[in-house]
């Protein structure tokens, strides 16, 4: 830098745009202060957002909705912790974020200085890794080496935090990084390996590939379907925090017991599988775990020879995920006020196009808008954490992954407190979207839990709040839909704003849809 010492902050500037950074979701605060006019001088867009779990939030959308590294700055000690929650979701969800939070300095460490924790050990129970950075001119070796790390094998979050003295220290003759130093080669299975996989496959009567989260979008799913195709065997998406459950697959879990072999793509068996036991599968089932480059297999696979099976199996997999829908074309219809919720989903669905994205919140309303989302479109939704609220800053950071898509986003009465000031955020960083508020006046996951044992509900009802008037208040265009008649003008009015904007609709309290053969 002409005239001036390079100095810890602007080796990582200089980082950040060497490895593509054009817009930093952030939070500032005193101890990553010096870094702020280096991201500035390096052309890099700083959304600044009302809370660090938001922030994380809109980098995991991001990371997903490309496929690569996202990162995000945040401030030291109760900033890094207030992003913790956050964190859980990109773990969970796969998703290759890589926070970067200010820490207290390095030369009053363990003497009790300003906002002083263990920020590190506190992010490494979520984090692919977690480290605290030393040396000035080695932050950019920091950030490259997080980056790598986030994406190789099975994606997820990273985390680096960076003390005030690090920043401000003086780092002479660094070079300047290739993007290449930020790139994970992706490791390709021994062909051996890839032929045990399908012989096992081609063994089996009943094989069913589960991709997990990662697995679960973009271009890893796409490889897996091709290979489904190839295969004429059934490949199914588990990246809902209900699993089996999974509204969006109808009655699926009625077949899982049929199945012989499970070839787990980038899947664990957790407690949304049922831990693998019995009633879900079968005693004798036969479990493969693809490993973490999953991705990999999918690819090589696809060169190997292999004869397909009949496709018998695979069009009873595919016949079940559409059970317990006979009476769903009627809801849709209904004029009913208040509006069923998928008579809101069926009024959505024809607003998206291809490259659009469908975002989607936890929660009752959540489990209807995901069943009831349009085919063909790039979701991102709170995934296998169970996770509530974070479906605006989704929004936000879907726009900066995909500018010229719209982005809509669906969120209960409950969810929409969560992050709503965030509708500020996107109003100052001109960032369309629509978020929709089913509003059944209660928090329903909840009543639906109180009601199932026996109890009354409580705290959870009669909220009676009218989210437009929230969204207007943080610069957002809003409406309210109490009618049917009212929907498709007021959404196709959100959309044509061009501004952030809340849609408040009133709807039935319906628990989520599940199938009881």
């Amino acid at each position: 830098m002409t005239g001036k010492q390079a100095t810890g902050a602007t080796v990582l500037a200089g980082a950040l745009r060497a490895a593509g950074v054009t817009t930093l979701f952030n939070l500032s605060g005193n101890q990553i202060m010096p870094l702020y006019s280096p991201l500035v001088d390096a052309g890099v867009e700083l959304v600044h957002t009302r809370h660090e779990a938001a922030a994380v939030h809109m980098a995991d959308a991001y990371a997903r909705l490309t496929e690569r590294p996202c990162p995000v700055l945040l401030t030291t000690g109760p900033g890094h912790a207030n992003a913790l929650s956050a964190l859980y979701v990109a773990q969970m969800a796969e998703s290759p974020v890589v926070m970067l939070s200010g820490h207290s300095e390095l030369a009053n460490a363990g003497l009790g200085a300003f906002q002083e924790m263990d920020q590190v050990g506190l992010a490494r129970r979520l984090a692919k890794a977690s480290w605290l950075a030393r040396d000035p001119a080695r932050l950019g070796d920091d950030l490259a080496r997080a980056y790598r790390i986030a994406n190789s094998g099975t994606p997820g979050p990273v985390h680096v935090s960076v003390p005030a003295d690090v920043l401000r220290g003086p780092a002479p003759r660094v070079a300047a990084l290739r993007a290449t130093a930020f790139r994970t080669p992706l490791r390709r299975p021994s062909q051996a390996s890839v032929a045990a996989l399908l012989a096992r496959i081609g063994a089996a009567k009943r094989p069913l590939l589960l991709g997990g989260p990662a697995m679960a979008r973009g271009a890893r799913w796409r490889a897996v379907t091709a290979l489904a195709e190839r295969l004429n065997v059934p490949a199914l998406p588990m990246e809902s925090p209900r699993g089996a459950n999974d509204p969006a697959l109808g009655g699926v879990r009625t077949v899982f017991s049929q199945a012989d072999l499970v070839v787990l793509i980038g899947r664990k068996r957790d407690f949304s599988l049922g831990f693998g036991r019995a009633p879900l599968f079968a005693p004798h089932v036969e479990f493969v775990d693809a490993g973490a480059d999953a991705l990999g297999v999918m690819q090589r696979a696809m060169s190997e020879a292999y004869s397909p099976g009949d496709g018998g199996w695979r069009a009873e997999v595919e016949a079940s995920t559409r059970l317990g829908r006979a009476d769903w074309g009627a809801l849709e219809r209904s004029d009913e006020a208040p509006m069923h919720p998928l008579r809101l989903m069926a009024a959505t669905r024809p607003l998206f196009r291809e490259g659009d994205v469908f975002v989607g919140d936890g929660g009752e309303f959540g489990q209807w808008a995901q069943a009831g989302a349009p085919a063909g479109v790039d979701r991102v939704i709170n995934g296998p954490s169970g996770a509530i609220g974070g479906s605006i800053p989704f929004a936000i950071g879907a726009h900066f992954a995909r500018p010229s898509a719209r982005v809509i986003a669906f969120l209960g009465d409950g969810t929409v407190g969560f992050h709503v000031a965030e509708l500020d955020t996107a109003a100052r960083h001109r960032a369309g979207f629509v978020a929709v508020v089913g509003n059944d006046g209660v928090w329903n996951a909840e009543v639906q839990i109180q009601r199932g044992l026996g109890g009354t509900p409580l705290a959870c009802l009669d909220l009676g709040r009218r989210y437009d008037d929230a969204g207007r208040a943080f610069g957002a265009y809003a409406e309210r839909v109490d009618l049917t008649t009212e929907l498709v003008p007021a959404l196709e009015r959100a959309l044509a704003s061009g501004r952030p904007a809340l849609v408040d609709v009133a709807i039935r309290g319906e628990p989520a849809p599940s199938y009881h053969p």
